[in-house]
């Protein structure tokens, strides 16, 4: 009876699973480790059997098993978990996507885009959005971040929501066919940005309602607004305030994994219908789907969103709720500490947040306001923004709110290999910020952890602590270069180095002075199909068209877009780009990873190699 009891709290799809799973079915069919049986056979394959456990190996089955339902046609079990699902996150129709929010977002392009549809992108977004662009033959429109000194990505200002400005923008485009369109077919917006800002998502709407078929919020980081009175009408799915007599159909795609509690590339993909003319079939939808996922499905992935559905149904406010004020505590030990060190003249890490002594659970308190010097952004009083509580940027020391750098600093890849070396790996980081991901799962003692080792960083870097103690890995492929130095000698010695080349300028600039677009995304990266390519270095790319998408990762945001030329040399791209490529030179085994360069080492030297069309015969550059 109690097993009977227990079994009731059950999500469907996980119980449907468990339960046919502890019968131990007879199954001819694939999986061939048939059961993890087929493991055991040699010592590796026993000890993967024993690591990951009898039941995983268990459930992972056929999709021909009838009992389960299916996935792929969203029938029995699997249909009604994404239906709860949809009741829960606050959508019409949701889907779960085993791909991650990468494959959703190309799910919502192929089912609302064909080849030559404007779409309205911000260049803050996700690579996944840009593939989707190149996949679908789209004409992309660009919303610009605005510039962040301190080296984030910042959100889209409001004033380019507006009719006059988008027309402005679809006018302007050289690859437009029709420079008058009142409307473009999908416009996609990230909310929140990678370092947590978050838009008024009610007013984004409104201001888009008349001027595009569907919109896209991609809320990969996002997924837990729903959960707490702290994201009212900041997230897609919101109740609506009102109906309009015309708006667009309505996605989000979320990264249940990211920061709620699901497996690895485990996401849901929300659509709520829109009040326009144009609407959505919703067998477009389903084939979509069906285009981009697996015929052989991992159960247990599917499983995993069906049991996040539950938990954030039963416990979703007490979750992100404790989340939050974790996320508060340690901002404000970190201030305390800041405030201890800086009686004495010392150096500490800033959390980028509002200048408050004290932050709560109001959202006010986190918005960010024209004349704010935190943000390091122009605010204009237009814009409606607020600072996710959730994620926790903590700035080095070595930049000034203008972008100008100080006489003292240190670079935070010499913060985040320490912090790694001591087993605390930071989500991402840039020249001079480190990000922390405050999710439902954080508990105090990691955070005492966190708090603990960036006060042990201080005192290694006061007694300049051998690179050769912490790094070794780093010192031993490259021998010579880091013998006698310090943490304190290399962290002024790169410091000095960016200073130098005014780094944060140039990535203060780089996602708002856009590259001229030359042709069209997907005609450029179709120059590999086609054998109209070549590889040439930075000082021989001015001018010729990228074939690639060039981009540091993470975060995963374009620099480069296929089809965009190569700008002037002294453009804030190039730059970056060039003083990255001497920085590795500089300091190996510090650099930055890059999709879309190709690496080559020459007498021990890198060079980044940039893919570019071939010129044409006539000796033109494409």
């Amino acid at each position: 009876m109690e097993k009977e009891d227990k079994n009731n709290f059950l999500p469907p799809f996980y119980k449907a699973l468990k339960n046919y799973a502890k019968r131990k079915p007879a199954l001819w069919s694939t999986p061939g480790h048939a059961s993890g049986n087929g493991l055991k056979a040699c010592p590796a394959g026993k000890d993967f059997y024993e690591f990951f456990g009898h039941n995983l190996f268990q459930s992972d089955m056929s999709s021909s098993v009838e009992e389960l339902g299916s996935l792929l046609e969203h029938e029995g079990a699997p249909a009604e978990a994404e239906k709860r699902a949809a009741e829960v996150f606050g959508a019409d129709t949701t889907f779960f996507v085993l791909n991650g929010t990468s494959t959703a977002n190309k799910v919502v392009f192929f089912a609302t885009v064909k080849p030559g549809d404007l779409v309205l992108v911000g260049r803050n977004c996700h690579k996944s959005i840009m593939h989707a662009i190149i996949m679908n033959e789209a004409i992309p429109v660009y919303l610009t971040p605005k510039p962040c000194a301190y080296g984030l990505i910042g959100p889209i200002d409001f004033h380019q929501f507006t009719k006059e400005s988008i027309r402005a923008k679809i006018a302007a485009n050289p690859l437009t066919t029709n420079p008058k369109a009142a409307k473009v077919q999908l416009a996609v917006i990230t909310n929140s940005t990678y370092d947590g800002v978050i838009y008024h998502a009610g007013k984004v709407k409104a201001q888009l309602a008349d001027l595009t078929h569907f919109l896209l919020f991609d809320e990969a980081w996002y997924a837990y607004a729903a959960f707490h009175p702290f994201y009212e009408d900041r997230y897609a799915m919101a109740p609506r305030v009102k109906r309009r007599a015309q708006a667009p159909a309505l996605f989000a795609t979320q990264s249940t994994h990211k920061l709620l509690l699901a497996f690895s590339q485990c996401s849901m993909l929300h659509f709520r219908k829109g009040t326009g003319p144009q609407e959505l079939d919703p067998q477009g939808l389903v084939e979509a789907n069906l285009m981009h996922a697996s015929t052989s499905p991992f159960y247990p992935l599917f499983a995993s969103l069906d049991v996040n559905t539950q938990i954030m149904k039963d416990s979703g406010y007490d979750l992100i709720n404790k989340a939050m004020d974790t996320a508060l505590r340690f901002r404000a030990a970190v201030r305390r500490a800041g405030a201890r060190f800086a009686k004495h003249g010392d150096w500490w890490f800033t959390p980028w947040q509002p200048a408050r002594k004290r932050l709560e659970k109001d959202p006010a308190q986190w918005a960010l306001k024209s004349g704010d010097k935190w943000t390091g952004m122009e605010i204009d009083p237009a814009d409606d923004y607020i600072l996710d509580p959730l994620k926790v940027t903590l700035l080095t020391p070595g930049v000034r709110e203008d972008a100008s750098m100080t006489d003292f600093g240190i670079p935070a890849c010499v913060v985040k290999k320490y912090l790694a070396a001591r087993g605390v790996v930071a989500e991402k980081s840039g020249f001079y910020n480190l990000l922390f991901l405050f999710a439902p799962g954080v508990s105090t003692t990691r955070t005492a952890q966190l708090l603990r080792v960036l006060h042990d960083f201080k005192l290694e870097y006061a007694d300049n602590s051998s690179v050769e103690k912490w790094f070794p890995e780093i010192a031993a492929q490259y021998p010579g270069r880091y013998t006698g130095m310090g943490l304190a000698d290399l962290s002024k010695e790169m410091h000095a180095f960016l200073r130098e080349r005014d780094i944060m300028r140039a990535t203060m600039e780089m996602y708002t002075q856009l590259p001229p677009q030359a042709v069209a995304p997907h005609k450029a990266y179709y120059g590999l199909a086609s054998g109209r390519t070549e590889y040439v270095p930075l000082e021989e790319a001015l001018g010729r068209v990228s074939v690639l998408m060039i981009l540091p990762y993470p975060p995963g945001v374009p620099v480069m877009m296929p089809g965009e030329r190569f700008p002037s040399e002294n453009s804030p791209i190039l730059e970056f780009l060039r003083t990255n490529e001497a920085f590795e030179n500089r300091f190996p085994g510090f650099g930055t990873e890059f999709h879309g360069i190709k690496k080559v080492w020459e007498n021990g030297h890198v060079r980044y190699m940039v893919c570019v069309l071939n010129k044409t015969k006539k000796g033109g550059a494409v």
